[in-house]
């Protein structure tokens, strides 16, 4: 970590700068492993079966899509219930948008 004001390499455990004495932010940096969604939910359009929603929670959480769709497809046979989730997570979920070429605009 750098301090903002005069450039010097800061602990990431000290709230000042050794240097200037500035105030160090103390916003830390993610502990390893830590990667956060920065994308939103939404249904894939390139890798669907049915819908795309499981590849959309998929691709959002990071999770296996194939594992996905394997607990969703058990899920579905063995409680009807989550059927009517599934139909709603097609509904209510944003497909993601088309891509768009450089030619196109």
């Amino acid at each position: 970590m750098f301090c903002s004001k005069c450039g010097n390499k800061v602990d990431l455990s000290s709230r000042f700068c050794p240097a200037c004495g500035a105030t160090v932010s103390s916003a830390t940096e993610p502990p390893p492993g830590y990667y956060p969604n920065v994308s939103p939910l939404m249904r894939s359009r390139t890798n669907r079966m049915i819908g795309g929603v499981c590849a959309g929670f998929a691709l959002h959480y990071r999770w296996d899509i194939n594992l996905t769709r394997i607990v969703t497809a058990l899920l579905i046979l063995f409680t009807g219930v989550f059927a009517f989730g599934y139909i709603a997570a097609w509904i209510i979920i944003p497909e993601e948008p088309y891509p768009v070429s450089p030619k196109s605009i």
